[in-house]
């Protein structure tokens, strides 16, 4: 029995041409799936280099450790709501969405 290639899909001469074309669908929907998931995780990845980029630098180091710059100020507080706060949070979820995108790929090519 010979075996063709049909995209993702080995397909054997010996089936039914009905399960051959059900077999070739579903490797095509399964391909078309990732080229729209990898577009999509191509979009996030930009969107979230731009997102870091626009954060303000952080040049605390280990000066961040000691309970003497640890002052709870009004700005520490109100972070949330401010411009960083905003850009922080887009950067978790934009990094979440990612990696959950490319793992989805991953587990269906």
């Amino acid at each position: 029995m010979d075996a063709v290639d049909a995209g993702n899909a080995v397909v054997d001469a010996g089936t039914n041409a009905a399960d051959a074309s059900a077999m070739t669908v579903v490797a095509n929907s399964v391909s078309t799936s990732v080229f729209i998931l990898a577009v999509v995780l191509m979009i996030i990845g930009i969107v979230l280099c731009i997102i870091i980029l626009l954060q303000s630098k952080r040049s605390a180091g280990l000066g961040a450790v000691s309970a003497a710059s640890s002052a709870d100020t009004y700005w520490s507080r109100n972070k949330g709501n401010s411009m960083e706060g905003a850009l922080e949070r887009y950067t978790k979820i934009g990094g979440a969405l990612f990696m959950i995108i490319a793992f989805i790929i991953n587990l269906l090519s």
